[in-house]
Formats: structure tokens, C-alpha cells, sequence
């Protein structure tokens, strides 16, 4: 028999967390494609990155389609760290010259870069389409 804090609850602990962060990711990856590529396009042009265009739209479809996999318990761990990755270097070439709590800083990719690392650790736990799937 498990007990709650050692099986039961375990098995669930990253369900919030998943649902969250997906929700965030396929949100704003669908504002990037569908609400003003034109815009993130430009933005990434301003700040100096070459072919803006092309990560414009790849950043949205990493985004989208990552968040997506997220809410959906599908591939987890590998949605996650593409997911990490996007948010290192959001943080680098974006967030980090801001500080940590200014206007765009990055107290807010850092954190969800943590909540990434810790579902990359997880995965997609008992109530995902995964588990299903391998039953």
C-alpha cells in the first residue's frame, strides 16, 4: 500500500505544475504566430538576431507546440528541455540586461526555467496522455 506522501501524492505532485506551465507556453507561442509574428519578428531584429524571421516563427511553434505536449502529458521530459533551452536563451539575450525585477526582467523566465528543470526531472507523471498510451 503507498502512503500520500510517499507514492500517491508523488505519482500527481507535477500535474499543476504541467498544466501551468503549459498553459503559459501555448499562449504565448500562439500570440507569437497568430497575434504579431510581424512584431516578434521586428523585436528579435531589434535586439540584434540574425534571420528574425525564421526564430520569430520557430520560437512560436517551440512555444506552441511545447506547451501543447505539456498540457497534454505527451514527451514531457523532451518538451521540457527544448522548452529549458528556449528559456536560457531568452534569458541571455533578452531578460538578463533588464535585472532581476525590472520592466522585462527575468525574474519570470527564471522561474519558469526552474518549473522546466523540475518537469524534465518528473516527466509527465500518472495523469497524462503517456501513461495512457503505455498501458
Amino acid at each position: 500500500m503507498q502512503t500520500l506522501s510517499g507514492g500517491i501524492l508523488k505519482e500527481y505532485a507535477g500535474l499543476p505544475l504541467r498544466l501551468v506551465l503549459g498553459l503559459v507556453f501555448l499562449v504565448h507561442g500562439y500570440l507569437k504566430l497568430f497575434g504579431g509574428i510581424d512584431g516578434t519578428t521586428s523585436f528579435f531584429s531589434n535586439i540584434g538576431i540574425p534571420l528574425s524571421g525564421f526564430f520569430a516563427y520557430l520560437v512560436g511553434i517551440i512555444e506552441l507546440f511545447g506547451g501543447l505536449a505539456l498540457i497534454l502529458g505527451l514527451i514531457v521530459k523532451v518538451a521540457s528541455v527544448i522548452l529549458i533551452i528556449n528559456m536560457v536563451v531568452a534569458i541571455l539575450l533578452v531578460h538578463l540586461k533588464n535585472g532581476f525585477t525590472g520592466q522585462g526582467g527575468y525574474e519570470f523566465p527564471l522561474t519558469l526555467l526552474a518549473g522546466l528543470v523540475t518537469l524534465a526531472f518528473l516527466g509527465a507523471g500518472k495523469l497524462s496522455l503517456q501513461k495512457a498510451f503505455k498501458k
